[in-house]
């Protein structure tokens, strides 16, 4: 048909499949049963003191959160040349900076004493996290309109999915974020073209992020074949890197 351009139509074809695939997630999950937290969690392979530290190396296996938090933060303060698309951008990142800082603690504070109330303030600073990362690829990569109407109404939301989980008992909406930021982030990555170069540093934060939770996975069995460190612990090395690509992708980008 003349004077429609067929890009347009495919760009509101892929939003409404990934659209599709958000709300029916969030839909599903009032169909699952609710889901407490499991005590055993709390059960980490590793038990050792060490210098007066209990569990004393899932405790420091958090200090490259701290380093990466800081680092980013110092790059999208100090550097003005930053490729942002958008003005919230800087905004979005600044926040996922802060919440890769505060990880560092709050696992660091889980860990030392693990039980409900202390993961709570481990997962608080991750649910922001994943927020502003899909905030983010909302208002970068799908659409700019779009990503200003849902980047704040997405922080609120996975806030609320850590409260709903703390005063409700309820993991289920926590779950749900975790997921969204799983699938959807790659989804947008394969669905949307980039508005500049740097793609490939997201996709390697991406499958480190992957590769930490199959590390969490065999906590137990990693410590038994190694003997000298556990699987989650290295799980945390996992994620704090795969969070450093993040604000590489950021520092090195370039316009195509």
């Amino acid at each position: 048909m003349e004077g429609v351009d067929p890009r347009r139509g495919s760009a509101t074809l892929k939003q409404a499949a990934l659209a599709f695939l958000a709300l029916g997630s969030l839909i599903g999950v009032f169909f699952v049963k609710p889901i407490p937290q499991d005590p055993a969690y709390h059960q980490f392979a590793d038990q050792r003191t060490l210098l007066g530290t209990p569990h004393a190396l899932n405790v420091a296996s958090n200090l490259p959160f701290l380093v990466v938090g800081l680092a980013a933060l110092y790059n999208i303060l100090a550097k003005r040349e930053l490729l942002l698309p958008e003005p919230e951008a800087r905004i979005l990142w600044l926040l996922l900076a802060v919440a890769v800082f505060l990880t560092g603690f709050g696992s660091a504070y889980y860990h030392w004493a693990p039980s409900d109330a202390t993961l709570f303030w481990d997962r608080l600073p991750m649910a922001v996290g994943f927020s502003a990362l899909l905030g983010i690829m909302v208002l970068e990569r799908v659409n700019g309109s779009l990503g200003r109407i849902l980047w704040a109404p997405l922080l609120l939301a996975g806030v609320g999915t850590l409260l709903y989980w703390r005063w409700g008992g309820d993991l289920r909406f926590y779950g749900l974020l975790q997921g969204w930021a799983i699938v959807l982030v790659p989804v947008i990555l394969l669905l949307f073209p980039a508005p500049f170069r740097g793609t490939s540093w997201m996709a390697l934060a991406l499958g480190l992020y992957a590769l930490s939770k199959v590390l969490e996975h065999f906590d137990r069995p990693i410590y038994g074949a190694l003997g000298v460190v556990s699987g989650h612990s290295l799980k945390h090395l996992a994620a704090a890197a795969g969070s450093g690509y993040l604000f590489v992708h950021l520092v090195r980008r370039r316009p195509l």
